[in-house]
């Protein structure tokens, strides 16, 4: 099966380990998410590799649940999160780029449909998620530097 991505990214002037912190501890996680997500709920761990959630997303009337496994495929660094059912990746790639900065890329591969359907729903789904995502870095950034969370 093929499937398509949509990224965005974001510096943030703050140290590297306190925004992989925020990823990767859903206590915490769970206070930046942006409002289509209507709940994020711990099945197993909680914090860092073998994390096993619930996400609840309601975008435009249309909910989503999808059951996430956290691996830390580069402690410090890069970490996953998938639903093998769904075949939906989603990447964290932090970017050191000194101690007090770095760049975050947030990734998502999504199954690719055939035809023009399809093609459709890749156009419709990049651009909304693309804008939840770049939301959600927004809140990210918010809630480190002031410990305020937003929707």
């Amino acid at each position: 099966m093929t499937h398509y991505a949509v990224s965005v990214e974001r510096r943030f002037q703050m140290s590297p380990q306190r925004v992989y912190n925020l990823i990767i501890d859903m206590d915490e996680h769970r206070r930046i998410l942006p409002r289509q997500f209507e709940s994020l709920e711990v099945l197993e761990g909680g914090r860092g590799d073998g994390t096993v959630f619930r996400l609840t997303m309601n975008v435009m009337g249309n909910r989503t649940a999808l059951v996430m496994t956290l691996k830390e495929l580069e402690p410090g660094r890069i970490v996953q999160e998938q639903d093998g059912n769904a075949g939906i990746t989603t990447t964290w790639e932090l970017i050191p780029e000194s101690d007090d900065c770095c760049i975050l890329r947030l990734t998502s591969r999504f199954p690719d449909k055939p035809g023009f359907s399809g093609w459709v729903e890749r156009l419709a789904t990049s651009s909304m998620i693309r804008s939840i995502y770049k939301r959600e870095l927004e809140n990210m950034e918010r809630y480190l530097s002031t410990g305020s969370a937003a929707k």
